[in-house]
């Protein structure tokens, strides 16, 4: 009987190593590996504010979660008195706000204060990592708030602006703000363990989507709360005008996995639009022609963008981040009409 218990307590211990703890210790250092570090956008994507005519900087500080100071930005055209509303941008993984200057500019040109700022552990934010997914929406909200408690942006329509990470945080943050006037997420995603666990599929094969439940877990106790929000079960449940612009072709964030998927539970929603692109990859507000040039160019000479030699692939994000031809201003358009539609339907 004695030896029976022992064998039975060793094969206990045995199964939880193997089904918990390896796992999980697995997917904890897979986690920080990937988000435990800052980040600083590269030089030679960022934009300086004196090359845009018409374009005035206010710095404006705010605090996030762990009192850490993010440093956030509120943008303007001078010969707007009465602007539209107010557009909060948040931006994707790899960069902070000011590779977005372009997108910004074209919306303060067009009549809207636009409020930016860079993320936790992004560029001139506080924070000795960007933490997670997570933190983008924690960031966002607070961030939302500021502008909410801010007297210069009282009575003004607030809307949001979104890219990739930021598309994914523009849907999550709605659960705490449902009187968001407008919502444009582009290339985004809907749950934070679904992209770690595309892009380390595709990375690390089939075995890989085995830790996702451990992520999840993980991001649970860093994140509390935030980590449970889902962008379907948020929309299924919110008023909020969104639009949704997504690319067949985006090899960042799967087409199929998330904006074929909002489109199929909601697109017969009054409150919701939704456009699909061909051949414009993760950045469809990239000039077409520019892009499809570059794209061609890359696959003759390389097979992909990631098998590019780093030198060369500055050269390249060079070029597509010239400011001459970096905005497709047809696609600029489509966001700026949407968000003006639903101003006027406000004010009707």
């Amino acid at each position: 009987m004695k030896q029976r218990k022992k064998y039975l307590v060793i094969g206990l211990i045995t199964s939880i190593f193997i089904f918990f703890v390896i796992p999980m210790t697995s997917s904890v250092i897979i986690y920080e590996k990937q988000f435990g570090s800052r980040n600083e956008t590269p030089q030679h994507l960022k934009y300086e504010v004196f090359d845009f005519e018409n374009l005035e900087q206010i710095p404006a500080y705010f605090k996030s979660n762990h009192n850490q100071l993010l440093a956030g930005y509120v943008y303007t055209n001078p010969e707007v008195v009465h602007p539209n509303g107010v557009i909060i941008v948040a931006h994707g993984l790899g960069a902070g706000h000011n590779t977005y200057l372009p997108e910004i500019y074209y919306m303060t040109q067009n009549g809207y204060t636009v409020f930016a700022y860079d993320g936790t552990g992004n560029d001139e934010s506080e924070g000795k990592s960007i933490v997670g997914l997570p933190q983008a929406v924690i960031d966002l909200d607070y961030a939302i708030n500021y502008v909410k408690d801010d007297e210069q942006f009282d009575g003004l329509p607030i809307m949001l602006y979104g890219h990739s990470m930021g598309g994914y945080a523009v849907i999550a943050v709605l659960n705490h703000h449902s009187d968001i006037t407008a919502v444009v997420e582009r290339s985004g995603f809907y749950e934070s363990t679904d992209i770690i666990d595309e892009l380390g599929g595709q990375m690390f094969g089939s075995v890989f989507h085995l830790l996702k439940p451990y992520f999840r877990l993980y991001e649970q106790l860093k994140f509390g709360e935030y980590a449970s929000l889902n962008g379907l079960e948020v929309l299924a449940n919110t008023n909020v005008n969104v639009m949704f612009m997504h690319s067949k072709d985006d090899e960042v964030i799967s087409y199929d996995q998330s904006f074929s998927k909002y489109e199929a539970l909601f697109g017969t929603r009054g409150n919701f639009k939704f456009i699909s692109y061909q051949n414009r990859g993760h950045d469809v507000v990239v000039d077409e022609r520019l892009n499809q040039t570059l794209r061609t160019q890359i696959e003759e000479e390389y097979g992909s963008y990631h098998a590019m030699p780093k030198e060369t692939r500055q050269m390249y994000d060079e070029i597509l981040y010239e400011l001459e031809k970096r905005l497709d201003l047809s696609v600029m358009q489509q966001i700026i009409d949407f968000y003006n539609q639903w101003i006027v339907k406000e004010y009707e």
